[in-house]
């Protein structure tokens, strides 16, 4: 068993039979200087309470045990085991550090400027990280959580972006050549991209500007102006850390917006989206881009849809998929996909009815005995709709 604690984070990683993972956190972790000691095998994750990842190996195949996760995770490849150790210390780095905004995003820093990178689920972000790690004069600071501290500035996790495989059809033979010299840790679906363009662990520096991700067909590359306002929406809700007291992450977050500029990016090409940014912020002030900003879009961008579940089906959790808890909201991370899926209070019920198989129908039936102010025609459509949402995104599975 080996007992990892980095600088800079209180508690361990603890890898039980599980040098896979050991070495492929190595390969994704830039920056990072781990202090490892041996220890002698305990029996279960209640004897190392200060943990902040526990991994245990068995045939191959490894159990992930988090403190904010319900349920371990289990039956996981190395490379979907690393990812969950990475997500933990994430986490555990953004609740650590007072006054820390855990921005769920991308960053990037073109020609010194820091630019965070964000949108709806399926706008293209990890993808563009991914594709940015080719250009040898940006630093990727990261492509899942951006800490911002309380003295305003960004921190570098020192953590490989992480792509989905296989690369689309429509990606470049350059960029393809790319993914292929610096493919790190992987697993049939997912690859680390640990090439030489990556933040080290406690690089810092200012936000420069926030960018909201609008992905659509056949729209040529364009920056739009965002009002500040609708850039707080998004960034409260793309803040992952432990809710401060009163409003106080509010306060920071507006605070923040308030000195960067503030923009959307709709495209549908990526080659058209890098060769934007780079154009754009090829400039020294940022009140002069190099690039055209057209008004803003409509404040609301049309959420991915997906098609409604049957009700008649049956329906269970996906069994990579566990509930992280940040104070009192309530997130499904699927371990594979590296996502998060925000519950609300609806959402929430409809989950805890999945603990069991069943089906849709007996959800809409249940639901409609204690929301007795909507018709059960409309309970079961909604129903459909976020069933069909948890499926989309891979959060349930058909039922036997």
């Amino acid at each position: 068993m080996q007992h990892l604690t980095y600088p800079g984070l209180r508690g361990a990683v603890v890898l039980e039979n599980a040098q896979g993972v050991l070495e492929a956190l190595d390969d994704l972790m830039v920056g990072w200087a781990p202090d490892a000691v041996a220890m002698s095998f305990a029996d279960n994750a209640a004897d190392l309470p200060d943990h902040v990842s526990r991994v245990r190996g068995r045939n191959a195949r490894f159990d992930l045990h988090s403190p904010w996760l319900s349920t371990p995770l289990k039956g996981l490849m190395a490379a979907s085991a690393a990812c969950g150790v990475v997500a933990d210390i994430s986490q555990a780095f953004c609740n650590q550090h007072r006054g820390c905004l855990g921005l769920h995003c991308g960053a990037v820093q073109i020609n010194g400027h820091l630019i965070v990178l964000t949108g709806p689920a399926r706008a293209g972000k990890s993808t563009l990280i991914a594709r940015l790690t080719a250009e040898p004069d940006m630093t990727v600071f990261c492509d899942d959580i951006l800490p911002v501290l309380e003295d305003g500035l960004a921190f570098g996790l020192g953590l490989a972006p992480r792509l989905r495989l296989p690369l689309p059809d429509s990606v470049t033979d350059d960029f393809r050549a790319h993914v292929a010299a610096h493919m790190g840790p992987a697993d049939r679906r997912y690859g680390y991209l640990c090439g030489p363009n990556i933040a080290p662990h406690g690089t810092r520096a200012a936000v420069g500007a926030f960018i909201v991700l609008a992905r659509g067909t056949d729209i040529p590359a364009q920056l739009h102006r965002m009002e500040p306002t609708e850039a707080v929406q998004h960034l409260v809700r793309q803040n992952i850390s432990a809710p401060g007291e009163g409003t106080e992450h509010f306060d920071q977050v507006t605070g923040m917006v308030e000195g960067v500029l503030c923009l959307k990016l709709a495209y549908s090409d990526l080659e058209e989206a890098v060769a934007l940014l780079r154009r754009a912020f090829a400039t020294d002030q940022l009140a002069r881009l190099g690039a055209p900003v057209a008004p803003p879009l409509p404040a609301e961008i049309a959420a991915v849809v997906r098609p409604p579940a049957d009700l008649a089906q049956g329906y269970k959790r996906s069994p990579h998929v566990a509930v992280r808890a940040v104070q009192d909201d309530l997130f499904l991370w699927h371990a594979t996909e590296y996502s998060y899926f925000h519950l609300n209070p609806v959402a929430r019920a409809i989950w805890s009815l999945l603990e069991e198989p069943i089906s849709g129908q007996d959800i809409a039936d249940l639901l409609a005995e204690v929301f007795t102010d909507a018709t059960p025609a409309q309970i079961a459509a909604d129903v459909a709709n976020l069933l069909g949402a948890f499926e989309g995104e891979s959060l349930i599975v058909p039922a036997d």
